[in-house]
């Protein structure tokens, strides 16, 4: 897991391939970001996906886990956020992993750790990243939240 200021992005942007994209789309889009929805950087490889929405308790949460795709999670405004996480080999399965979603459930109570998302801030979450995104901090905001996925090189299929 990785998190800084968008302002930092050019130090990560060589580790996966795809990700440099998804920073140049992200400070292209920064100062004006499109409405909710999805939006295409390089087909499948990369995309991004805009929600608007207002954190709420950790116990509403779902803690999540990709196996193709690394997430790049944007905070556009609002916020703060809350976001929990743990090594996703140290969490018991919840939902079984859906292919088509690239997504896998975990019992909740296993995220252990918490990070916060200000305005400007991202983080990005890898395979090994169990993650619980939209937590409240202290109180519920709202938040205009940017998530562009990057497929990973050594993706299963």
């Amino acid at each position: 897991m990785i998190t800084a200021q968008l302002s930092t992005h050019h130090r990560y942007e060589s580790l996966v391939p795809g990700l440099a994209q998804a920073f140049a789309w992200l400070n292209e889009i920064k100062d004006n970001p499109p409405g909710p929805g999805r939006y295409e950087i390089d087909g499948e490889r990369v995309f991004a996906i805009v929600s608007v929405y207002t954190t709420a308790p950790r116990v509403e949460k779902i803690l999540e886990g990709h196996y193709n795709y690394l997430d790049v999670q944007y905070l556009a405004s609002g916020g703060p956020e809350a976001i929990y996480y743990t090594p996703a080999e140290m969490a018991s399965t919840l939902e079984e992993y859906d292919p088509e979603k690239d997504f896998i459930t975990y019992e909740p109570d296993a995220a252990d750790s918490m990070l916060v998302l200000h305005q400007g801030d991202f983080a990005v979450f890898f395979p090994e990243d169990a993650h619980m995104p939209g937590a409240a901090f202290d109180q519920p905001a709202a938040v205009t939240k940017i998530v562009v996925k990057v497929r990973l090189p050594e993706a299963r299929g």
